[in-house]
């Protein structure tokens, strides 16, 4: 049996605090020291005949260190201050020079030694004004320092394979030849690599040439914890690291800077590492697994395996077979699901898990199972037999429906003469049925090895400690033998290609239109710099063609977009979707305005937009960094593995890709498109339910050569304002609010009452939620899709008051501001976000959405066009069908009100008019108007804007949303839906709901209660029975317009085993219902809760303030609140508002089955 990295024994590691574990894991993995066999060289930690003792003796005699205490620390991280005293006392402390440059060397024993250092040229420091002297000192680092110090004399070349960067050639070379490094081993030197003080003595030593020392034999007493004593754990602060270290940055060869503050290192294993402190919201732990290998790698094509693979890492490894592994995830707070904790694609496959930072155990623990993944899968056979019918169910679900259907059909359009054609990452089928344990470990033993794996890490621990245990887990992962890649580059096809994708479950018709692009090498200048080409074309094409759709040029009826896409890491595109009454005339002039473009080019006016807009986004990105989440780093850093995604600092993203717009000219972007088009023939695939509601291939290919050269749309001019702002009115009430810290409030003659919490959970970024009480349920029947889904679409599609849907747009551009207004069933509103810079535009937006809306009479064709789309739906789709189903069975004689579905007829009798009227029904006035304004943003500017624009919207006559719900139906009601003849993905839907009193507590309870059902869903059904891919329940309490508790379960399958299904689902309800919940069940439930309970987002606190409108003070579900329920929830809690919901014998149950033909 194997086994993971050796690690400390528990009664050691609990004697060990985190910087002692440290120094223990680096003493043992890097550096391997002997056991001391009594200490000498006058410092009690030194011991007799270890690598290093010579050293530090020589450095004693000659004065470097000093015996200020008894211990030398040889296992300890060196500073890069520390480092250049010894290098500079090493020298005989000459004259240091004029002073150094560096405004971060506070202490003043450094400023000789780094005086020196920069006026000699040993460094360049980490940039023009900062040195960093207590960053740790890369291995790299010091040889760059000591080769520069001996005049860089040249050298025959390394034979280090994890030295690849060019600047690190020559000084590693030079050292390896000297003999003052002999590598971690014989073919790996890791330059970003810590080093220790033990291992900086010994280069000194060595560039000396190893002197001969007399070793003093005296033991004097060292204990490293000496004085330490008892105290609060310490608060980690991560280092603010201000620039790249020119020493490491390796930009001289044209690769694009990482951020300094993400640590990137390989093990002598070859594995890769990220890692990063980030105290953003902290308290968290975000870890991730990346493989560089995916379906494409797969032995033979379609085979499946790399996705099977991935669904067998959670059947058990060696130290944690079968259902322990899900255990001892679940104790530390993670969730499981389909599509949670990992993902295979073409390219690759990522694991993914999450912790907290304050339990030691769940920490270690998540380190734990991401190596055994790593290393140590069982790959069981039986195993493999029990998840086949999941993997089954997951390709039945995904790929046995009509989108499914329609999704291949993509698939083939994209990958077909590419190294990707045939490989599929689920497989098929057949592959699925045959894989066995002997297929699934041969591709994990040739492609899961460290040299083609990274771990990422980014939370709230140093990173010191992050490395540590990086190395204790994975440092004794065997290396195994490095995989060769495959290639993943295909020819270009000039020719244009026309297909048609067909599926009675499709239920409406569009066309999608795409152009490859080349796949340029991320991460580098070069390749970086035609990414960003690529995307300024795109976004150039993006305005031009939004001016031709409302100029008129363009007769389809949704609004254009052009946008780029990677489809895999070899194949990316240019693509665009379109819907129309004629698609042969849409196609026709759609094509005609890109050859257009093609033949006009871009001019000034289109590259300034365009680098407005995307200099804007930049800037709102180094806004926001420093409450970048540990998610989106992550994120970043799986991308850079894989595929080298930049992952440097927005400062320098900023600075660099606004010096490419301004070298840029049109001419070049001009000429660029035509390269593309010239290069890529267009990839046509026209989607539909039905062949015939399509043009055949012939008649497409005819309206494609009919397009040609014609006249650009108009240029719009642009506009300086977007309203005469009001004159502000002062409140007639304002004052603090005590349900969050710094809250505050003003209320208005007009009924409106603005809300204000600040927030720092995501710097620069502002959020909006403007909420009345009325929605639809005010209204008339049909109400729910004309005014709730409709109206509002239209409105947003539109201009606001004078301004067109482009002049907005164009008005909008370097703006980060939105606003976009809702119709509920018991509310409407406006939900808004804004940069900090920006949040005056998000509030003249919300105001103008109120005061002046329009329906353009291209949004009212798309959003009639939309309800058709839904009707169309609601007959060939079986979740629409099943959702329809739903509402006739839960509302009975009141269905009118809650059709999902407006009629053919409904539809015909619509106007733009009407429509806009509908809208203005709920939004003309305002009378109970609760505004919450949450993020980066002084009380003073709210107050400010609130006054300008709440306080003026128009007041009106109080009204309120109405009950039009009647009581749920008795018993049981049960409903088949059939599914086409292209479908066979059956499912299992169960609602129930029951009125109940609802409150913080209730809302904890509720949590808790469905992470118990889904964990005994996921064990029960999809384990257990092995037939299921996706089960999973969802329980809500809502306010209006009566308080209720709302439970939506479901669950696919194999069809000949849903019955089983079916029935184990009743059983686990009934079960938890009699209250069979164990004490372990609810222990793991609740470490899941607390672990989301910690995500802190505005979401989070625009909540509770919203709440105002249903419940008092002492009852709102603010992040603190809900913390202090959960502590003091009880599982008899659970249990009752289990019996409650699941308990009285009533629910509506739809079941999607195969259609009569197919049973």
């Amino acid at each position: 049996m194997g086994h993971s990295a050796s690690r400390l024994s528990s009664s050691l590691r609990s004697g060990l605090n985190r910087a002692g574990l440290v120094v223990a894991l680096t003493a043992a993995l890097l550096v391997a020291s002997p056991s001391p066999a009594g200490a000498v060289a006058g410092y009690g930690d030194v011991p007799a005949g270890a690598w290093y003792t010579d050293a530090v003796q020589w450095a004693v005699d000659n004065g470097i260190t000093d015996l200020s205490g008894p211990c030398f620390s040889p296992d300890v991280p060196v500073s890069r201050g520390e480092a250049a005293v010894w290098i500079y006392t090493m020298e005989n402390r000459p004259d240091p020079g004029t002073s150094h440059p560096f405004s971060d060397v506070t202490d003043a024993s450094h400023n000789d030694a780094i005086s020196w250092m920069a006026n000699t040229g040993i460094t360049t420091g980490t940039s023009p004004t900062t040195f960093s002297p207590d960053e740790t000192l890369k291995r790299v680092q010091a040889a760059a320092f000591l080769h520069r110090l001996a005049g860089e004399p040249s050298a025959p070349t390394h034979n280090f394979s994890d030295v690849v960067a060019p600047w690190q050639q020559a000084g590693v070379s030079w050292m390896a030849h000297t003999g003052i490094t002999t590598g971690t081993t014989p073919t790996t030197f890791v330059p970003e690599g810590t080093l220790t003080r033990g291992q900086l003595i010994t280069f000194l030593y060595r560039y000396q040439g190893e002197p001969a020392v007399t070793v003093n034999a005296e033991t004097p007493l060292c204990d490293p914890t000496e004085d330490e004593g008892e105290s609060e754990a310490a608060v980690v602060e991560c280092e603010d690291v201000e620039a790249a270290d020119h020493e490491s940055t390796g930009t001289e060869e044209g690769l694009l800077p990482a951020d300094p503050a993400v640590r990137i290192g390989a093990l002598d294993n070859g594995l890769t590492y990220y890692l990063r402190c980030n105290d953003s919201p902290g308290g968290n732990l975000t870890l991730r697994l990346a493989v560089n290998a995916g379906s494409l790698h797969e032995a033979e094509p379609g085979s499946g395996v790399a996705h099977f693979l991935e669904h067998m890492l959670f059947n058990g490894t060696e130290k944690y077979p079968g259902n322990e592994l899900t255990d001892a995830l679940q104790h530390i707070g993670v969730e499981f699901g389909p599509d949670i904790n990992a993902y295979t694609s073409y390219d690759e496959t990522v694991y993914e898990l999450e912790t907290r930072v304050d339990d030691e155990e769940a920490v270690d623990t998540a380190f734990d199972v991401l190596a055994q993944w790593a290393h140590a899968a069982t790959l069981n056979p039986d195993d493999v037999e029990d998840e086949r019918g999941i993997v089954r169910d997951e390709y039945r679900l995904r790929y046995e429906t009509g989108d499914g259907i329609v999704s291949s059909a993509f698939d083939r359009i994209y990958v077909t003469g590419s190294p990707y054609e045939g490989r599929h990452p689920i497989g098929t089928i057949d592959k699925i049925e045959s894989i066995n344990a002997q297929d699934l470990r041969d591709y994990y033993e040739k492609w899961y090895v460290p040299s083609n794996m990274a771990v990422i890490v980014v939370g709230h621990l140093p990173t010191d400690e992050l490395e540590a245990l990086v190395i204790e887990h994975f440092g004794a992962i065997p290396a195994g033998e490095e995989p060769v890649q495959p290639s993943t580059e295909s020819a270009f096809d000039p020719e244009p290609e026309f297909q048609i994708a067909a599926s009675p479950g499709q239920g409406y018709s569009y066309l999608s239109l795409d152009i490859r692009l080349p796949s340029w090498e991320r991460g580098t200048i070069s390749g970086e710099r035609q990414w960003w080409i690529e995307r300024i074309i795109a976004i150039m094409l993006g305005n031009r063609l939004q001016d031709a759709y409302e100029q008129g040029f363009l007769s389809q009826t949704d609004p254009t977009h052009w946008n780029s896409f990677g489809y895999t890491d070899g194949l990316r595109y240019y693509g665009t979707n379109l819907r129309a009454e004629d698609y042969e005339t849409a196609l026709t002039d759609f094509w005609s305005m890109m050859l257009t473009l093609r033949q006009h080019g871009f001019t000034e006016v289109d590259l300034e937009r365009a680098a407005t807009s995307i200099i804007a986004d930049l800037e709102f990105a180094v806004g926001a960094s420093s409450t970048t989440q540990d998610n989106s780093y992550a994120a970043r850093y799986v991308s850079h593995f894989l595929n080298g995604a930049d992952i440097g600092t927005p400062e320098h993203r900023l600075e660099w890709v606004s010096a490419l717009l301004d070298e840029l000219e049109p001419e070049v972007l001009t000429v660029r498109l035509q390269e593309i088009l010239d290069q890529n023939g267009l990839l046509l695939l026209g989607v539909a339910g039905d062949a015939a509601d399509l043009p055949t291939i012939e008649e497409f290919t005819a309206a494609f050569d009919a397009a040609e050269v014609g006249e650009l749309p108009e240029v719009l001019q642009d506009v300086d304002q977007l309203l005469v702002v009001p004159d502000p009115v002062l409140e007639v009430e304002a004052g603090e609010l005590d349900v969050l810290e710094g809250a505050y409030e003003w209320i208005f003659a007009n009924g409106a009452r603005v809300m204000f919490a600040p927030s720092d959970i995501a710097e620069n970024q502002v959020n909006l939620q403007a909420v009345s009480l009325g929605g639809w349920s005010a209204m008339e029947p049909g109400d729910r899709v004309l005014t709730g889904r409709l109206a509002p679409r239209a409105v947003q599609q539109s201009g606001l008051g004078d301004l067109s849907p482009a002049q907005l747009s164009r008005y909008l551009d370097g703006i980060s501001a939105a606003a976009s207004p809702f119709i509920n069933e018991t509310t409407q509103g406006v939900t808004g976000a804004a940069g900090t810079a920006d949040v005056e535009t998000m509030f003249q937006l919300m105001h103008l959405l109120f005061t002046e809306p329009r329906v353009d009479d291209q949004a009212f064709a798309e959003v009639v066009n939309i309800g058709e789309i839904l009707l169309q739906l609601a007959q060939a789709d079986p979740g629409w069908k099943a959702w329809v189903a739903y509402h006739r069975a839960r509302f009975g004689d009141e269905f009118k009100w809650f059709n999902p579905i407006a009629s053919q007829a409904m539809l015909d009798e619509l106007t733009a008019e009407s429509l806009l009227a509908r809208y203005m029904e709920r939004f003309s006035s305002v009378d109970d108007l609760n505004v919450v304004v949450v993020g980066d943003v002084d009380r003073e500017t709210v107050e400010r804007l609130a006054r300008t624009y709440v306080a003026t919207l128009p007041s009106g006559e109080t009204d309120s949303y109405l009950n039009r719900r009647p009581a749920p139906p008795p018993g049981i009601v049960r409903q088949e839906i059939e599914l086409g003849p292209d479908s066979q993905a059956t499912v299992l839907e169960i609602d129930h709901e029951v009125p109940a009193a609802v409150n913080p507590a209730v809302e904890v309870a509720l949590d808790v209660l469905e992470t118990i059902l889904d964990a005994r869903l996921v064990s029960d059904v999809r384990e257990d029975i092995g037939a299921t891919y996706a089960v999973n329940v969802r329980i809500s309490a809502h306010f209006a317009p009566e308080q209720h508790i709302r439970s939506h379960l479901d669950a696919s399958g194999a069809p000949d085993r849903m019955d089983q299904i079916e029935a184990e689902v009743l059983r686990i309800l009934n079960d938890v219902a009699a209250g069979e919940v164990t004490d372990d069940e609810y222990v793991t439930a609740v470490a899941v809760v607390a672990s989301n309970y910690e995500l802190a987002s505005n979401a989070g606190l625009i909540r509770p303030l919203s709440r105002r409108a249903y419940a008092p003070d002492d009852q709102l579900p603010t992040p603190q609140r809900l913390i202090e329920e959960l502590e003091n929830l009880e599982l008899a809690d659970v249990l009752e508002l289990a019996e409650a919901i699941y308990g009285n014998g009533q629910y509506i149950n739809i079941v999607r089955v195969l259609s009569s033909a197919d049973s």
